[in-house]
């Protein structure tokens, strides 16, 4: 396939594009259940911190969804208003433990299937390459990698 623009050699713009992409089919997907992505994102984060058992506070969602802390808080803030997320007093007081409503279960339950699916649509066109293009992705966030190990035939 013949470049058509002169911004095609552009990796930082290649990255951004393909972002653009990937936020553009998450929002369409997610406009159904009328919640925004980083509501999303959010609520995933919770859905996946509960099957851990863990005590899961605004500083941990930030944490494990890269989500800037003012944008969390503004969005957990909507989610409660919402009732799809309930703030519960923790043992040390310091902080509100969220969990999911039984609403906001319903609601991630039926939506996280589709969004994994539609990146693995959008993803599955890099093949066998998906795991570097992975590494390779972590390497520029300064993130540790995984090394597959080659076994012999």
């Amino acid at each position: 396939m013949a470049d058509t623009s002169l911004n095609e050699n552009r990796l930082a713009l290649l990255i951004w594009q393909t972002s653009n992409l990937w936020q553009s089919k998450v929002r369409k997907k997610l406009k159904e259940s009328e919640i925004t992505l980083n509501e999303y994102l959010i609520l995933e984060t919770i859905y996946l911190l509960q099957q851990k058992n863990t005590n899961i506070t605004q500083k941990e969602i930030c944490i494990n969804s890269s989500i800037d802390r003012s944008v969390v808080s503004l969005r957990v803030s909507n989610l409660e208003e919402k009732k799809l997320i309930l703030k519960q007093q923790p043992q040390d007081k310091r902080s509100d433990s969220l969990i999911l409503s039984d609403t906001g279960n319903d609601l991630i339950n039926n939506v996280i299937d589709n969004i994994v699916e539609l990146e693995n649509e959008l993803f599955d066109k890099l093949g066998s390459e998906i795991f570097n293009f992975t590494n390779s992705l972590k390497l520029l966030l300064g993130k540790k990698i995984r090394i597959r190990a080659k076994l012999n035939d």
